[in-house]
């Protein structure tokens, strides 16, 4: 099961993470609908904030976002509706965990 968190931080140094590890499962590596759709988010998601960090090794991804402006909110704001949305319709295969 792929697990992708959203956490919100009260830090002076960054704003939130986005977080995600492991496998869908739903196919094998490669064929996976579950993982191509949330590999397509976060990078679409992270390519469009204005001020993040991104360390990716192919099984552990994560994002730090140190700044959030209106234009971020709503991309953040329809990155976990979306995947909340695969996580209903694919629940033995997307857990997603919002922090705030």
């Amino acid at each position: 099961m792929m697990q992708v968190e959203l956490i919100n931080s009260h830090s002076a140094d960054y704003k939130m993470i986005i977080r995600a590890k492991g496998h869908a499962g739903y196919a094998k590596k490669g064929n996976d609908i579950v993982c191509a759709a949330v590999s397509v988010l976060l990078e679409h998601t992270t390519q469009n904030l204005t001020s993040v960090r991104v360390s990716d090794d192919g099984v552990n991804y994560a994002a730090t976002v140190f700044n959030i402006d209106e234009g971020d909110k709503r991309l953040i704001r329809a990155l976990g509706n979306t995947l909340a949305s695969i996580a209903n319709q694919y629940p033995n295969n997307l857990k997603l965990i919002a922090t705030r």
